[in-house]
């Protein structure tokens, strides 16, 4: 895929989700990096567990909140020098990858992706609780939560039918 059919599925994946939540009345966000319902609210700094964005509020007609409050002084933000469009491609291609990995697709199944990401919620909360804060950035901790977190993206990915 190109970047533009990238981008085209992510709005595609975004407007599915936002409407299954909406009206199956789930208080779930669509992350604005990757378009799945992984975050519990907007603009708060939540980081999404699939595609790492740290939502600073930027979405596609609204600028971050840094931004908002430093007017006229660049500031690069939560996310560093990585824009919101190249996120999109990044956790795009990854996905694509990971589709052709097993001839699949990447899941649109709203109940079972719901399902996928609470338990891989569960499994990197259960990391945290073993966090004790004096660990090395190459401490096993750290590795086992970055393959968890590659094991949810492999996880929203489905064999076509």
């Amino acid at each position: 895929m190109n970047n533009a059919e990238i981008l085209a599925a992510f709005y595609v994946r975004r407007r599915h989700y936002d409407t299954y939540l909406e009206a199956n009345d789930i208080h779930l966000h669509t992350c604005p990096g990757c378009g799945f319902p992984s975050l519990k609210g907007r603009r708060e700094f939540f980081i999404c567990l699939v595609c790492f964005w740290e939502d600073d509020g930027q979405d596609d007609n609204a600028e971050s909140m840094l931004s908002n409050l430093f007017e006229g002084v660049k500031i690069s933000g939560p996310n560093g020098s990585l824009t919101l469009t190249q996120n999109r491609i990044n956790i795009g291609r990854i996905l694509e990858a990971n589709a052709e990995l097993i001839n699949g697709e990447i899941d649109l199944d709203t109940a079972r992706v719901l399902k996928t990401i609470a338990f891989f919620q569960q499994r990197l909360e259960e990391i945290d609780d073993r966090i004790m804060g004096d660990e090395s950035p190459y401490d096993h901790i750290w590795t086992e939560s970055g393959e968890v977190r590659k094991d949810l993206q492999m996880a929203l990915v489905v064999p076509k039918v």
